[in-house]
């Protein structure tokens, strides 16, 4: 079975669009779910695929980041059950709540209110569940042509076609995979915890403060408004330079300051390619400045024009102006 792999590679080297088209269609509307653990999964794999080297790996750190912040919102936050049986609760779930018991957490606590600490804690149990039960289902789920995999080494080698598919078409992927997790989620939970389902589950990956950017962007001498260039003041908004609806990950490259007039006007738009290009220069200073590099892991300018392109192509509408 699957499921129990310890390593596997990849099995074909040529993948059409159409067959990653089928696959995808059998993994969301054929395959079993006793938990939503491949719903989870894909999702955080759709947000960690930025983080591919050029080699196309990902870590597990990166790709558990994402799906433990999913899981804490959906079982604390939301309090949502995760399994096809309510006499036994998911893995996960068990791990998360036990968590949550043992370290005092108040009930309904988004993922972000937890400090650093306990963050890296919960990831790394979270992720030997993930690496028992997750990793080869999923590798299983698509014929195994979507990724190789080591448990031991901790990393996944995305096949170079899926990675390209999975960037272009994000938004909609995103969307599917939010649908059929809220599908999953309203069969198996009381009526009072599925109003707004969909809702919770398309902002259970959203940063519930972006202050701390705020501040380091600050500290690296920004003080006017990215597209206006006016003196920045008390009021500061951090805004998504590619929109949140598309690139659905909090990285300190893809963020500016802007005054409230422009981040409200801009919204969920695409600023124009000047200020894509004022972005790759503003980068190119931050990198030279050793407080920030951590910041700035995986970034290069073309990932930038890269996804901004992506982003066009997914329909987010583009050349906006202040």
């Amino acid at each position: 079975m699957s499921w129990k792999l310890q390593v596997a590679e990849m099995k074909k080297t040529y993948i059409t669009d159409q067959e990653v088209w089928n696959t995808l269609h059998h993994f969301f509307y054929h395959g079993k779910t006793k938990t939503t653990y491949k719903y989870g999964f894909f999702k955080a794999l759709l947000e960690a695929c930025i983080t591919a080297n050029e080699h196309n790996e990902i870590s597990y750190d990166a790709i558990f980041y994402s799906f433990t912040k999913i899981y804490w919102n959906l079982v604390i936050e939301d309090g949502l059950w995760q399994s096809n049986t309510r006499t036994q609760p998911s893995s996960v779930q068990k791990e998360i709540e036990t968590f949550a018991q043992q370290n005092a957490i108040p009930p309904h606590w988004n993922f972000e209110k937890l400090t650093d600490t306990q963050k890296i804690e919960l990831i790394q149990k979270v992720k030997q569940v993930g690496k028992k039960y997750v990793i080869g289902a999923l590798y299983g789920d698509f014929n195994g042509e979507i990724y190789t995999f080591d448990l031991k080494r901790e990393y996944l080698q995305l096949h170079p076609k899926y990675l390209l598919f999975l960037q272009t078409y994000k938004r909609i992927l995103t969307n599917v995979t939010n649908y059929q997790l809220a599908l999953f989620l309203e069969k198996f939970n009381e009526l009072e915890k599925v109003q707004s389902l969909l809702t919770k589950v398309e902002f259970i990956t959203e940063r519930q403060s972006l202050k701390a950017f705020e501040r380091l962007l600050q500290q690296a001498g920004v003080t006017a408004c990215f597209y206006c260039n006016k003196t920045l003041h008390s009021k500061t908004h951090v805004d998504h330079f590619i929109p949140w609806s598309y690139f659905q990950n909090d990285l300190l490259w893809n963020f500016v300051l802007a005054c409230p007039t422009c981040n409200t006007r801009k919204s969920d738009k695409l600023a124009a390619p000047q200020y894509l290009n004022s972005l790759i220069e503003r980068n190119e200073a931050l990198l030279n400045q050793e407080i920030l590099k951590d910041n700035l892991n995986h970034y290069n300018a073309a990932k930038l024009e890269q996804l901004y392109t992506f982003a066009e192509n997914n329909g987010i509408g583009g050349g906006w102006m202040p």
